[in-house]
């Protein structure tokens, strides 16, 4: 695959090589991240990292694309698609050597597509959004009685909500992974009941909405504050 459609990567010796090559064509000081990890083959992956941000490259099979994505604070913003290396290069070094935001960087190379909630991390509105999407979520309208409540709470509100299957779960930071070290909630199937466990999966209590949104506050962390952006690794 690589013979007729990247030349550029077979002349190199892989992916990594080939990235690295066209960091130094355009005057990057970036280089490749997963050089020496024998995890990946250096023929069609590639991972790029810089401070908050990072990139990863997949390759195309069919056809010769560049397919990157573009993370930040532990969130995909966006992924892309281009035929160009050198391009790419330009693309991601744009985008981990600079404060660009998603917008910034699909005005500027047009193969970027920002992914649907982008803007809103971009603005810094996702712990908001996200109890809103709850909220709003039909599939969810179990726990829309304890959401309702939460919402409106001076202090879980301003955590990050998350689910696993039924159970909602708060975190102090808004990139994955999230952290788990606060109460969580299950709805009680068929009933207006919530059973309320510790991070480690000990029941500590249940009752309706209201009852069970006291559990959660009296059971969390003394210095609990509001959810920053970044991942459990960062914190």
């Amino acid at each position: 695959m690589t013979k007729t459609l990247y030349p550029e990567i077979e002349r190199a010796g892989g992916l990594i090589f080939a990235l690295n090559n066209s960091f130094n064509k355009i005057g990057s000081t970036l280089r490749v991240a997963n050089d020496n990890d024998p995890k990946f083959f250096p023929g069609a992956y590639a991972r790029l990292e810089k401070a908050n941000k990072f990139s990863q490259v997949y390759i195309a099979a069919e056809e010769k694309l560049y397919l990157p994505d573009f993370w930040r604070d532990g969130v995909c913003l966006g992924h892309g698609g281009t035929p160009d290396i050198d391009h790419l290069a330009e693309c991601i070094d744009f985008w981990l050597t600079t404060n660009a935001n998603t917008k910034q960087l699909a005005d500027k190379f047009t193969f970027v597509k920002p992914n649907n909630d982008a803007a809103i991390y971009d603005e810094g509105k996702e712990v908001e959004h996200k109890w809103k999407s709850i909220l709003d979520d039909p599939d969810r309208k179990e726990i829309k009685a304890f959401v309702e409540l939460a919402i409106k709470d001076a202090i879980l509100s301003k955590l990050f909500p998350y689910t696993s299957l039924m159970t909602l779960c708060f975190s102090r930071c808004t990139g994955y992974p999230f952290t788990y070290d606060t109460p969580t909630v299950t709805p009680i199937f068929k009933t207006d009941q919530y059973l309320v466990r510790t991070s480690e999966g000990t029941e500590i209590g249940s009752g309706t909405a209201s009852e069970a949104l006291k559990i959660v506050l009296d059971n969390l962390p003394n210095d609990i504050g509001p959810a920053v952006k970044g991942t459990s690794e960062d914190l």
